[in-house]
């Protein structure tokens, strides 16, 4: 039973703090997108902006949102960032991936980008039952758990989302799919997220 709440009350957080963060990661995203997003045609995988302080764990959420006429049988997202202060911790299944009971697998790549900063690259690979007509379930496909290093300085780091594989249930490219990358605010010690606050004062 702690199990489950626990789950229940990391979703509500996660879908609470993507609710706000989806429009913000939508809108930095907008210079680089050259065509508007048609909810028709354009298949689109949002990561969920949060906040923690140093020394604690903080989740990000992915929601999927497969196009009207497309159903989505495989995605692979990457997500880079600089992770001298964040570390990958887990990936635990949303309720869509278990709702379509969704594999879902990740890779972490470590590297230093050209200012000779740590980096990492998460690479999450989604894929449906070959026996799922419907492909992957609309909804929020997972939650990534980041662990913040202790003695982190009050910072934003970046999530920067790709989408660079997404096949329909025959195995087709899927041909428009865009990823919205997001942030993770590293608060000042003593102070609270916002989602912490609001989620356990309501």
């Amino acid at each position: 039973m702690k199990r489950i709440a626990r789950r229940r009350l990391l979703a509500g957080a996660a879908l609470w703090a993507g609710m706000f963060a989806a429009a913000s990661a939508q809108e930095t995203a907008k210079p680089s997108q050259e065509k508007p997003i048609d909810p028709d045609t354009t298949t689109r995988v949002t990561l969920g902006s949060t906040a923690g302080a140093p020394g604690a764990s903080t989740v990000v959420p992915i929601y999927f949102t497969p196009a009207k006429s497309t159903t989505v049988g495989r995605l692979r997202l990457e997500v880079a960032f600089v992770s001298r202060n964040l570390k990958f911790a887990r990936l635990d299944a949303g309720i869509a991936a278990e709702l379509g009971n969704v594999e879902l697998h990740t890779e972490v790549q470590e590297g230093k980008n050209e200012q000779g900063l740590e980096t990492s690259t998460l690479t999450l690979t989604a894929t449906a039952p070959a026996s799922a007509q419907k492909g992957i379930p609309a909804g929020l496909l997972g939650y990534v758990t980041f662990q913040i290093n202790e003695g982190a300085p009050p910072a934003t780091i970046s999530l920067r989302a790709s989408a660079d594989v997404a096949e329909s249930v025959g195995g087709e490219a899927v041909a428009d799919v865009r990823a919205f990358g997001a942030q993770v605010e590293v608060m000042a010690p003593g102070e609270q997220p916002m989602v912490v606050c609001f989620f356990f004062s309501h």
